[in-house]
Formats: structure tokens, C-alpha cells, sequence
């Protein structure tokens, strides 16, 4: 169950000063303030207007769906998922009535299991099948609908996965009988939907008309980007100090180490969105590496300002090193990446304090080996802590100041 806030406070143990939707804030005592940030939503807004900690906990509803207090999302034990006037259900081929496990509901059918989630941000399936459906079965694995889907979600394809990681885009159902019939099992079917308001994502030059916005990892082959809203600190404050946090994804054990560094991406490409597909082609919109704005058919729609996969230094991202970190080719699950804001890169955090948006970061293997690196989780991970975190320590200032004269009161206290 997803309880970020909940997580950073016991992490952190210091007295919290302020809640917003991707942030928590804490004091630390001496006229500071560290706030910690997620790309995914963290709070929600109560009928009275206060931030309250999302648990995705489900929690059973008088009309017997189950739902979470932060969410318009609500899932059947029988299978159905509604949102607003939308609904979706599988039939699947004798479906027993599905158990209520946290976050999720787990129905058990002829020949797997389907797995039903609450998200942060709107709602995730998995539908785990052993073996090649016959044509029969095969149209109960895609969900029927009615109503429509309320314009604040993004909807994902349809797509399947097998055991060797083959993707299949659902397009019609022989299609897709045909590739289930070939798949390695056990094959995962993964219609979702959700806001879309966190905003992570990364690039693979070896596929590059695919997206990963909706991925639980990131390949740091060539380069994730992230963006974190730091809207709820107010403009005027003073950045002190400033860390990312990342944390591995996968094993490794190669010998060598590389170094990552961060950097600004430029106002060319800043309004870059996420995307929501998993290793998919782009949608119309979505980022890949070929576009930052691709076509929905594996074309380019608006291409990155410098060259493909933002690797153009100067016009894709402001060449001005951020922070630096080293990241082991021997690596376990769950290690973690701390890389540390030099004096330019808590600049570019204090330019971003008060603003609904900003460019986002870059986070780029600048020695060794990229594809010895692995992976990194992403904000999607099933796992909080190991999301990725931005924590700021500020002092607060007013909306107004001018920015010259913050600099040069930084510059005098140290």
C-alpha cells in the first residue's frame, strides 16, 4: 500500500509544518525547512481543504465497491472499476469473486489470476494468464466499458507482456489471439489509467520510438528525466541545500563504477510530458527518444530541439554540471544514488520555488559505461522508498524579493 508521506515522516522524524499535494514539510529547528518531493501525488484535499496523506489502502463503500478516501476510483470484487460516470469490468472465464489484499483486489479464474489496484493517481490491472487462451476465452480478457472516462485521467493501451518481455499492442482480437498462441508464459494483459500528474520517465536508443512514462523502472541507457513541482515553496525563499535520491532497480555484477551528472533541460524542451505507455510506442504527444513529441504511430510529431535522446549539450539541456554521483556496475536492488545540488544547481531549484511548473532535470552518465548501469526506479514503483525523492532545505522567504539580493545574502552567510 502506498503511504509516501507517511514514510518521509517516520524517515525523517521532525515535526511537519506543511502538506501539499507532492511535497511534505518538515522543521528543523534553526529557521529552516527541508521539504520532501514525489512525483507522484503524495496528499489529497479533504471536503474541509486539508492536505491529508494518501493510503491506498482499499476501504469498503456502502454501495459494497471498495475505494480510498483520495480517489473517485472505486473497484467490485466481482471485477468492475468505475471512475465518475465510467465503467470497465473483465469477464474472464469462471472468475471466483475477488479478495480485498491492501491496495488491491486479487480475483482467481480458469487459467490465472487478476490483479486489481488502487494508484496514487488513478488505477492499474494486471491480468496473469498460464497459458494460450482458447478463442472463446480469449474476448473475456479484454475489458467491456460503458460511460466515459473522466477527462482528468489518461488512458493506457491495452498491452501484453510475455515471459521473454515481448510486448504486444492490442489493436483486435485476432491479432491477439495469434500472438498469445506464439507467447513465453506467463503472459500479463495491463490496461490503466491515471492523471498523469507525476512526471518521470527515460529513453532507450535501441528502441527508440517507445515510451516508458507508466514504467516502474528507468533505464539509465542514455538518460531519465525527471520534473518535481515546487510550487509549495514559496517564491523569495532561500535554497540551502538540495539532493536527488535515486535507488537501483536491478542486480548487477560487472566491475567499474560510472559517474552521472545532472543537469538543467532547456526552455526548448521544457514542456516535455511523461507519457503513459511501458516500453510501448509513444502515444500522440508522448516523448521517446526519436520526439519529444511523437506521432502515435512511431513517427515525429516535434523532435528534441538538439538531437535525438536530448543528447545535445547546450541546446537540449544547459551544459552547467547540477550535482554529480557515482553509480557501481555491482549493484543491488534497492541501493541508493544521492546526488548532492552544487551552488549553480540549487540556482536553478530557488528559480523553480512558487512555480506550477519548470523544465525538469536531466540525469546523464557522463563516464563509463551508460548500459553497464542498469536501471533506477521511477515513481510508478510498486515500492515507496524506493521512488525517487528531491529534498530541499529552504528558508522561507517572501513572494517579491528580488533574486540578486538572495544570491548575494547566500553568498554572505557562507
Amino acid at each position: 500500500m502506498a503511504n509516501w508521506a507517511k514514510l518521509q515522516e517516520q524517515l525523517t522524524g521532525l515535526p511537519v509544518v506543511k502538506r501539499a499535494k507532492h511535497s511534505i514539510h518538515f522543521d528543523k529547528g534553526n529557521g529552516e525547512i527541508v521539504a520532501n518531493f514525489s512525483s507522484k501525488p503524495c496528499h489529497y484535499q479533504d471536503t474541509d481543504g486539508l492536505w491529508k496523506p494518501i493510503d491506498t489502502k482499499l476501504l469498503l463503500l456502502p454501495d459494497g465497491f471498495y475505494g480510498s478516501p483520495h480517489s473517485d476510483v472505486k473497484i467490485h470484487k466481482d471485477g468492475r472499476v468505475k471512475a465518475g460516470g465510467y465503467q470497465q469490468k473483465s469477464a474472464l472465464v469462471a472468475a471466483k469473486e475477488g479478495v480485498v489484499d491492501g491496495d488491491k483486489i486479487v480475483r482467481e479464474f480458469k487459467f490465472g489470476t487478476q490483479y486489481l489496484y488502487m494508484k496514487e493517481d488513478g488505477f492499474r490491472q494486471e491480468t496473469v494468464i498460464t497459458r494460450p487462451p482458447t478463442t472463446a476465452e480469449a474476448k473475456y480478457l479484454i475489458a467491456s466499458e460503458s460511460g466515459e472516462l473522466p477527462s482528468k485521467y489518461k488512458r493506457s493501451d491495452i498491452t501484453a507482456v510475455d515471459a521473454d518481455g515481448a510486448v504486444h499492442e492490442f489493436v483486435n482480437l485476432g491479432q491477439f489471439k495469434k500472438w498469445l498462441d506464439a507467447a513465453a508464459y506467463p503472459v500479463t494483459i495491463d490496461p490503466d489509467f491515471s492523471t498523469g500528474a507525476n512526471a518521470d520517465t527515460a529513453f532507450y536508443s535501441a528502441i527508440p520510438t517507445r515510451n516508458y512514462g507508466a514504467s516502474a523502472t528507468l533505464f539509465v541507457n542514455p538518460n531519465p528525466i525527471f520534473r518535481f513541482i515546487l510550487s509549495s515553496i514559496p517564491a523569495g525563499s532561500i535554497c540551502n541545500s538540495g539532493t536527488l535520491k535515486l535507488y537501483q532497480a536491478d542486480t548487477l555484477s560487472r566491475t567499474g563504477s560510472a559517474t552521472a551528472t545532472l543537469y538543467k533541460i532547456t526552455d526548448a524542451n521544457g514542456d516535455w510530458i511523461e507519457g503513459t505507455q511501458v516500453g510501448r510506442t509513444a502515444g500522440a504527444g508522448e516523448p521517446c527518444y526519436n520526439a519529444k513529441e511523437a506521432d502515435g504511430a512511431g513517427g515525429v510529431t516535434t523532435a528534441w530541439a538538439g538531437s535525438v535522446g536530448l543528447g545535445t549539450a547546450g541546446t537540449d539541456y544547459v551544459n552547467t554540471s547540477l550535482g554529480t554521483c557515482s553509480i557501481n556496475y555491482t549493484a543491488s536492488l534497492g541501493d541508493e544514488y544521492s546526488l548532492t545540488f552544487t551552488s549553480a544547481g540549487l540556482t536553478v531549484l530557488e528559480d523553480w520555488f512558487g512555480y506550477a511548473t519548470n523544465n525538469g532535470l536531466l540525469f546523464k552518465v557522463t563516464s563509463g559505461i551508460a548500459g553497464w548501469c542498469g536501471s533506477i526506479c521511477s515513481s510508478e514503483h510498486a515500492t515507496e522508498a524506493y521512488r525517487p525523492v528531491l529534498s530541499v532545505t529552504y528558508t522561507a522567504g517572501s513572494t517579491g524579493v528580488p533574486k540578486h539580493f538572495l544570491h548575494y545574502a547566500r553568498l554572505r552567510s557562507n
